[in-house]
């Protein structure tokens, strides 16, 4: 800003001696010039106190000196001192109506101030004199947003931001949350004493938040910690740290895993994400599978561009820039990507705005990351914006600002985010893995999958100490969920989401089975048509984990059962179940399992797990099931 400024000064004083050429902007006074010079040089070193009273000096001279109030005058835009900035304008335009910068820096103080009317006028003005000073590409942008804020202002958003309160909030800046799929969970920066960036985390009790505590060492240290991300099951958090001792550049990309109750030591990404650059403001997608970043690293379209990385084979493949539809010339930072993986929040100077740093999304749309468009008015002002993030129900949004009822300067609001600006709705199963015998709660390796494509979607493991595990679902998926540990029989679930309506928060009990003789699971995710025994497509996922868990217990035999409802004739049922449970088995023989482990049998409708008198008892009847006849 101070180089800007200082090279604008210098085209101005640069027009001195060239008579008509350019507008006359100097002194005569040779004690005025003097006074104005240091000025420059108590400006230059940043001592803007000693440069005012220069300034001061100069103008008693000569009150005309039109280079002296200019230099005053951005000073006072620089401390935004808006008003007095916008009367010191004014005084040189009565000193020289056509003195063109006069309307290029009023323009400027009255786009920051948002006042945007009186902003376009004089960019127009400043578009009338010949371009002197090479300023016309840049007033015309501010044209541009003073433009775009004027009808904004127009037209506003729904917006109701609600104070966080005195458990987050303090009279310190908080800023940068972030948030689980679950939203039970938040952690953001706080600026203390105006020094040192910290994470605090809270849990929610009821509908309520926990007094934010300081999350201490190894995550927090005497440097800077800030912005952070957490995986959509909160295990694993990503975050910026600066000037750390090993760093790759300022500031680096850290990870750091939930052990049971406490932070694992953090690890530095590394190459390829961070760099000698500055690499900062991580956002993970919900499967955990891509991480979306800021870094002014070369090869951008602007100063700070916004990359993304995949994770594949056990490591971050090389950042791609999200291109020019996304970044632009000037900075664009804080990415937050919406659990539907399709909806990207961030902020920027570069695309038309309401002044300063504005927050925008961008959708993905046939694989492409569409132009980003304004959140509008009053989520933006005038002020800046720089963090939104968007809790899984895609309705709830976190921002940081400084409101009327601030606890002191920056504070975090909870508001309803609007309907056009909303990702698609997506919801998660939250669950806890226990030994079904003892009641112990277990880690175990958790996996949803795609039952269309096949592919699992999300890996994980359950806490070690709580057991607990959480996996995002979305519209419009049939899900295979199978929870699988060393020295038990896997879990299977099934969930089939036709619609975004039929999206909602689902809890689960996971109890796993230990390795006994006559220990039995059902496997919900063999499908038959209707009357048929012809395994569909789809069962291969469950039938691929069957055979995985028969080779890794090669001593393991089992029954495989079929069972059906209470419609229909009884005899018909118990052949219709036979053969189904005859078409696993025939299945897992083709696939290289020994038939002298398998045994089959058709049950019909004799062993119920629900009542027949319902549509939904009579689902969970039809069913196929394992039952483990011998473990040695």
């Amino acid at each position: 800003m101070i180089r800007t400024i200082l090279l604008l000064l210098i085209c101005l004083i640069s027009t001195l001696g060239f008579g008509q050429e350019l507008p006359f902007s100097g002194t005569k006074d040779k004690k005025a010039d003097y006074y104005f010079g240091e000025a420059l040089k108590t400006f230059q070193t940043q001592d803007f106190q000693r440069a005012s009273q220069w300034i001061d000096k100069a103008v008693v001279l000569d009150p005309n000196f039109i280079d002296a109030w200019m230099l005053k005058a951005e000073m006072k835009s620089m401390d935004e001192n808006y008003p007095e900035a916008i009367a010191i304008y004014e005084k040189i335009k009565g000193i020289n109506p056509d003195f063109p910068m006069s309307y290029y820096g009023i323009s400027k103080v009255y786009y920051a101030n948002g006042n945007y009317e009186a902003s376009l006028a004089a960019a127009e003005k400043f578009l009338t004199y010949p371009d002197y000073y090479g300023k016309k590409d840049i007033i015309n942008k501010i044209k541009q947003n003073a433009e775009f804020g004027r009808n904004a202002i127009k037209t506003p958003v729904p917006f109701n931001p609600i104070n966080l309160g005195n458990m987050i909030n303090s009279p310190d800046n908080e800023y940068f949350p972030g948030i689980p799929a679950d939203d039970q969970t938040l952690i953001f920066t706080r600026l203390i004493n105006g020094r040192n960036e910290d994470f605090y985390i809270s849990k929610k009790q009821g509908d309520k938040y926990s007094f934010a505590a300081n999350m201490g060492f190894p995550i927090n240290t005497d440097g800077n910690e800030g912005t952070i991300s957490l995986s959509a099951d909160g295990q694993y958090i990503f975050y910026t740290a600066c000037n750390r001792e090993g760093a790759y550049g300022s500031c680096d990309i850290y990870l750091s895993r939930l052990d049971g109750n406490t932070w694992a030591e953090p690890i530095n990404l590394g190459p390829p994400i961070n760099t000698i650059a500055w690499e900062s403001q991580p956002s993970l997608s919900f499967d955990g599978k891509t991480l979306y970043f800021s870094s002014n690293r070369p090869g951008g379209y602007g100063k700070s561009d916004i990359w993304y990385t995949t994770y594949k084979e056990g490591r971050w493949t090389p950042p791609i820039n999200m291109g020019p539809d996304v970044n632009t010339s000037g900075d664009e930072q804080s990415p937050h990507i919406a659990k539907d993986d399709q909806t990207l929040y961030f902020n920027s100077n570069g695309h038309p705005g309401m002044g300063g740093v504005d927050l925008y999304i961008s959708r993905k749309v046939s694989g492409r990351w569409i132009k980003p468009e304004n959140l509008g008015y009053p989520i933006n002002s005038m002020k800046d914006e720089t963090c939104l993030v968007i809790a899984s129900n895609g309705i709830d949004a976190y921002i940081a600002r400084d409101g009327i009822d601030s606890k002191g300067g920056l504070d975090i609001y909870k508001f309803e985010l609007y309907d056009k600006a909303r990702p698609q709705k997506t919801a998660y199963v939250k669950g806890i893995v226990y030994d079904a015998a003892t009641r112990k709660k277990i880690t175990a390796k958790i996996e949803l999958i795609d039952l269309a494509t096949g592919k699992v979607v999300v890996e994980a493991f359950s806490n070690k100490t709580s057991g607990e595990f959480l996996v995002c679902l979305q519209a419009n998926k049939n899900y295979a969920l199978n929870v699988d540990q060393k020295g038990y029989l896997f879990y299977s679930e099934n969930f089939e989401i036709k619609t975004e309506s039929a999206l909602k928060p689902l809890q689960l009990d996971v109890p796993l089975q230990p390795l006994t003789d006559g220990a039995k699971i059902v496997l919900k995710n063999i499908f038959f048509d209707v009357d048929k025994f012809e395994l569909k497509e789809e069962s291969k996922v469950e039938l691929k984990k069957l055979i995985q868990f028969l080779t890794i217990n090669p001593t393991v035999k089992i029954e495989i059962g079929g069972h059906t409802d209470n419609s229909g004739d009884a005899s018909k049922n118990t052949t219709l179940s036979t053969n189904r449970a005859k078409a696993v088995l025939s299945y897992l023989v083709a696939n290289g399992i020994k038939a002298d482990r398998l045994t089959s049998k058709g049950y019909a409708a004799t062993q119920p797990l629900a009542d027949n008198q319902t549509a939904e008892g009579k689902a969970q009847n039809r069913r196929t099931e394992i039952k483990l006849i011998s473990t040695n």
